[in-house]
């Protein structure tokens, strides 16, 4: 809502800065800079959570995105479906060494429009503008250097805007792990499923137990009580 207010402002001062111009077109050009840069860098706050409730990977992963290198647009000629993948070679993540090359990251299909729209419309605003520098490749920037996001600017964002819209103290590592556990505590989930999901993290269903499941002892043998539960009552019925 925060950001639909912030765009649909812009557009209306926007469109009304011609009439305008003669009497203050200076400062009325600067302030839609601001806003522009500003509406740019909630923007970008928006795609990176919805890229961590896609796609529970390490921030790293979010933090390297490029055009057309580990992050590109794939057209759905079967389906119709428009969508961004993320593609990583074992060099690209933490457990490559381990894993390999990791199998295609797709977005939802929902998130494209969002995607076409900050890349074409905001991103370019927070690129540093230098004719000795280069394009930037990556799709997310700090606002003020015009930098790639560092991982301390990745763990910031991710807590700042948890706590501002949900107030609850969390970060981009602790997403994995709330992710983890609600499968494994409010689904019935299959070995496979969880297998897939494991592989889909980055990492083995060892893992998936041992570091990022938090649920309590008590929750993790609950459905080996409802179980006996379920088997007693059979017998008795009998």
């Amino acid at each position: 809502t925060d950001l639909g207010d912030m765009i649909e402002k812009y557009e209306l001062q926007a469109n009304g800065q011609l009439a305008d111009q003669v009497d203050n077109g200076t400062k009325r050009q600067k302030s839609l800079q601001v806003q522009h840069k500003e509406i740019a860098t909630t923007f970008q706050h928006y795609l990176i959570l919805s890229f961590f409730a896609c796609v529970p990977d390490r921030q790293r992963t979010f933090r390297e995105l490029q055009l057309d290198k580990n992050f590109m647009r794939v057209d759905g000629e079967s389906n119709g479906e428009n969508t961004w993948v993320i593609r990583h070679s074992a060099d690209d993540y933490k457990t490559g060494a381990t894993y390999g090359e990791r199998p295609p990251l797709p977005l939802l299909p929902s998130l494209t429009p969002a995607i076409d729209d900050f890349i074409e419309r905001w991103r370019p605003c927070l690129l540093r503008n230098s004719d000795d520098t280069p394009p930037s490749s990556f799709l997310f920037h700090q606002p003020k250097t015009g930098n790639p996001l560092s991982a301390n600017s990745m763990y910031q964002i991710v807590s700042r805007c948890c706590y501002k819209y949900k107030e609850k103290k969390t970060n981009p590592h602790l997403l994995r792990d709330m992710i983890v556990t609600h499968v494994r505590k409010n689904s019935d989930a299959s070995e496979k499923e969880l297998e897939a999901l494991a592989l889909y993290m980055g990492h083995s269903v060892q893992m998936q137990r041992d570091s990022y499941d938090r649920r309590t002892l008590e929750q993790k043998v609950m459905p080996a009580v409802s179980l006996m539960q379920s088997i007693n009552s059979v017998d008795k019925q009998q």
